[in-house]
């Protein structure tokens, strides 16, 4: 028994240091030039290999930003956690008809912009509603 509680704190303690140091990933040069190249000044860099693309969680802008580069450093998209405020407003204003917005995220792949909202209905209910960046609906589903 006594033997188990050791392990368990001791795995507790490890998962509390990944937390706080991130997984100590050190991406290709090219990652870190295209990095560098498509987001200046950002701030808080954290690393993780996702075994087929490097993945940079940072943040610029006062604004968290996930982006997934390919192992030789393309960069093969991005996304950009937004407050409803900086949503295009033909975007923000069919949200807010269906609901509450709970997140938003502007999602670039391959230079075609989306928008991924988690909206709560007026009965409580949340589903995701995906926009293009002129606001056009592509897909909607329940959560």
């Amino acid at each position: 028994m006594m033997i188990q509680r050791q392990k368990e704190k001791k795995e507790m303690n490890n998962l509390f240091k990944k937390i706080i140091t991130g997984d100590n990933v050190y991406p290709t040069k090219e990652c870190v030039d295209a990095f560098n190249e498509n987001f200046s000044n950002a701030k808080n860099v954290e690393w993780h290999n996702r075994k087929t693309y490097y993945e940079a969680v940072f943040y610029k802008d006062k604004i968290e930003h996930i982006a997934n580069f390919t192992l030789s450093g393309d960069l093969i998209e991005y996304k950009k956690f937004l407050p409803a405020d900086y949503l295009p407003a033909p975007i923000k204003e069919q949200a807010l008809s269906r609901g509450e917005i709970m997140s938003s995220v502007l999602k670039n792949k391959g230079n075609a912009l989306r928008y991924e909202l988690i909206i709560r209905d007026f009965e409580k209910k949340r589903f995701v509603i995906i926009f293009t960046d002129i606001g056009e609906v592509i897909e909607v589903r329940k959560l």
